[in-house]
């Protein structure tokens, strides 16, 4: 018990941080920001308090609390059984993960515009993800764990590059918004004036009328956002057409500059990067785990096994980001800092100064964030500091 106790403490304590900084958050929201910005906004991160919580609480279950020993005990002997072991534990979480976003979009959803998603629409796109998590478990588990059997010294060399090009695979279905649970539609930008005033600046950039898409969604199931996606050349750019509607020409032209900036600093690629950098380091730290059968007798009462380990790294994957995302965050406020630069050079930064106010007040963000939150959470720097760097 010790052991398993120095194992899981500093996931533990990680936890006691977060909610740390998500109470300041709340607290900064109720003292600097009003009406649907602070009920949104504190909603969100009580939210967010709770699903790390609920998180935490699965994974000790699965390992001290005797899941991940259940669940190796029912698929003993059985067909598949290493895909079956990971699988289960993936079910857990993604049972948890569909109940979590369920409840985000059908009731943070009312805190953003008043309007909720039809309920079936919301089940829809919360139980396609399930379904594909749980079959790619369960190819993943039999696959790595045969791997372990005839190559136990590098096999998580293997394991990690077709991780990578399952990273890159789904990067590549991102360009069909279809892909994400169907709830999205796009078409090409038809609007002529539109199209007339972007057409220099798409020329400008290398980039085709066939490269810019206007998605659309279910009231209280998309914000008003533009994205890049696709790898390499293969990308496109997403408009909402919330955003379209919202935003005026000049606006529109700074908003697509920035995400051309995202592609023309080559952030897709050196993203992916860095996620394979994780992805290597993350199997080369469980390759050295297994050979210390000690560690996981300590965390799981059941006899290790290669199907076993895996189902317990699944346990603690989702603790394993928590304890990365400073350091994601860190490297993605710098890239949207790049790509704002980018608008400078290229743009009117004033006009993505304007957007950026009617997109914070459209999505009820608050435009600045406790720091220490912001500084360790924060994906996106706030729009006081991307609007003091644009008039540097």
């Amino acid at each position: 018990m010790p052991v398993a106790t120095i194992l899981v403490a500093p996931f533990a304590v990680g936890l006691l941080f977060q909610l740390w900084l998500l109470a300041r958050q709340i607290r900064y929201l109720r003292h600097h920001t009003e009406g649907k910005v602070r009920n949104y906004g504190s909603a969100r991160a009580t939210f967010t308090a709770v699903a790390a919580s609920l998180d935490v609480a699965l994974t000790i279950w699965l390992t001290l609390g005797g899941g991940v020993a259940w669940i190796a005990r029912f698929w003993r002997d059985r067909p598949a059984a290493a895909g079956g072991m990971v699988a289960s534990v993936v079910l857990a979480g993604a049972v948890l993960d569909a109940t979590l976003s369920i409840g985000r979009t059908y009731l943070l959803a009312a805190r953003l515009d008043g309007v909720r998603p039809p309920l079936r629409m919301i089940l829809a796109r919360a139980m396609r993800p399930m379904v594909v998590k749980i079959a790619l478990a369960t190819v993943v588990g039999e696959t790595f764990a045969a791997a372990i059997s005839m190559a136990p010294s590098i096999w998580w060399l293997g394991a990690a590059l077709l991780w990578m090009v399952g990273i890159v695979a789904t990067a590549w279905l991102a360009l069909d918004p279809s892909h994400r649970g169907g709830m999205t539609a796009s078409q090409r930008l038809v609007d002529p004036l539109l199209v007339a005033r972007l057409a220099p600046i798409m020329s400008r950039f290398g980039l085709s009328g066939d490269e810019i898409r206007v998605t659309t969604a279910p009231p209280g199931m998309q914000r008003v956002n533009a994205n890049l996606l696709g790898v390499g050349r293969f990308r496109r750019v997403t408009m909402s057409d919330t955003l379209i509607t919202l935003l005026s020409p000049d606006e529109i032209e700074a908003v697509l500059a920035h995400e051309v900036g995202h592609w023309r600093c080559y952030h897709v690629g050196r993203d992916l990067a860095y996620r394979a950098l994780l992805t290597f380091a993350g199997f080369a730290v469980l390759a050295l785990a297994m050979r210390y059968p000690a560690l996981f007798t300590a965390l799981v009462n059941a006899p290790p096994s290669p199907a076993a380990w895996l189902a317990v790294a699944g346990a603690f994957l989702p603790l394993t980001a928590m304890l990365v995302t400073p350091l994601q965050a860190h490297w993605r406020r710098h890239m949207e800092y790049e790509a704002d630069d980018f608008v400078a050079r290229h743009a009117d930064p004033r006009a993505l100064i304007s957007a950026l106010e009617k997109l914070d007040a459209a999505n009820a963000t608050a435009a600045s964030a406790d720091p220490l939150y912001a500084r360790f959470y924060n994906a996106h720097p706030s729009r006081i500091d991307r609007i003091q760097r644009l008039w540097r």
